[in-house]
């Protein structure tokens, strides 16, 4: 019987304390091994160098070289996945969104208090395993070459509603910023991302957006020009009140799905403005928003996945093509042509 080779892992962080953590799951998992340690940034190019790691996992605030500084030479010179490990500050979440941007594939939290520990040591394997399937190219970038979308006549959406996970927050990224400041309908996002991240993400998209990026909130009316980004930590979903739309923030215990937020649970919710609806699925692990979707597709809604070739990790829009429920399959420079040219008022 043949064995597969344990996933190779180059742990980065400037606490013993972390560095021991961190080291202790993933050697508890059979399926992955720690290689490597590192105190600072540029131990960590140095030993990615050496040792090939299949993924590391890399602190943020370090010395003699800050994490962002590795992972863009880490990127640069031997691209690799990186999942960061942030504490819950406002830098923190500020750097790490950066990190995401520059090619990270995934973030996990910073045990703030002992009951975190244990949800750090459940988490990280899997994470792990994803992350280091993730489809990278020197920079960091996944590379695509620029391709045309079919013209078809614009249609009319009320609403917009997207779904990723890891590789979400670089493909939205590259999304919502090209977006025309008139743009005719509201978007909002179900991200999967650690709590206290989706604050800063809004704010950090709509300082380069044209169109008005915010973190959902509670009663809010949908409007649109404006992209809402679900907060980590709950469910977001979308109603009818009367002729308008709003959001609601349900409780992180309505069993919902192990993500929150769920990309089932907002999909599902849309499908009350469906045939009028337009659904993304974006890159992630897992297959969150397979159950919207089919909700979404019966009902006459559209369904756009995106493809391989650009997608960080091809496991969410995936089954959405293997089930065939997509209307259309894009890269992300298509997405954008076709959200720009084909959503009329």
């Amino acid at each position: 019987m043949t064995h597969k080779p344990k996933l190779k892992v180059l742990v980065v962080d400037d606490s013993a304390f972390m560095r021991q953590l961190i080291s202790n799951a993933i050697n508890a998992s059979e399926d992955m091994q720690v290689i490597g340690l590192a105190r600072n940034g540029k131990e960590a190019v140095t030993k990615t160098r050496e040792l090939r790691p299949d993924v590391i996992t890399l602190d943020v605030d370090m010395p003699v070289l800050s994490g962002l500084e590795a992972l863009a030479q880490i990127m640069r010179e031997t691209p690799t996945p990186v999942v960061m490990v942030s504490s819950l500050t406002v830098e923190g979440a500020r750097e790490t969104l950066e990190a995401l941007e520059m090619g990270a594939v995934d973030v996990i939290s910073k045990p703030q208090r002992r009951a975190d520990i244990d949800q750090l040591a459940a988490a990280i394997a899997p994470r792990l395993r994803s992350a280091a399937t993730a489809h990278l190219s020197a920079g960091g970038v996944v590379a695509v070459k620029p391709k045309t979308v079919s013209k078809t006549p614009p249609s009319s959406f009320e609403l917009v509603v997207v779904g990723c996970s890891t590789g979400g927050p670089a493909a939205l990224q590259r999304i919502i910023p090209e977006l025309p400041e008139d743009f005719p309908a509201p978007i909002v996002v179900a991200q999967h991302i650690p709590v206290g991240f989706t604050g800063p993400m809004a704010h950090r998209l709509d300082q380069c957006s044209k169109i008005k990026v915010v973190e959902a909130v509670h009663g809010a009316e949908l409007e649109p020009s404006t992209v809402y980004i679900a907060p980590a930590g709950s469910h977001t979903v979308v109603r009818k009140h009367e002729s308008r739309m709003i959001i609601e923030i349900l409780l992180p215990e309505a069993a919902l799905g192990l993500y929150r937020p769920s990309v089932n649970a907002l999909f599902l919710s849309a499908e009350a403005f469906a045939p009028h609806v337009l659904a993304v699925v974006l890159t992630g692990m897992g297959q969150d928003g397979l159950e919207g979707v089919k909700a979404l597709h019966a009902k006459g809604a559209h369904i756009v996945a995106e493809s391989e070739e650009s997608a960080v990790i091809y496991g969410m829009p995936r089954v959405i093509v293997e089930s065939k429920l997509a209307h259309r399959v894009l890269n992300l420079e298509q997405i954008v042509e076709f959200l720009s040219t084909s959503v009329k008022k």
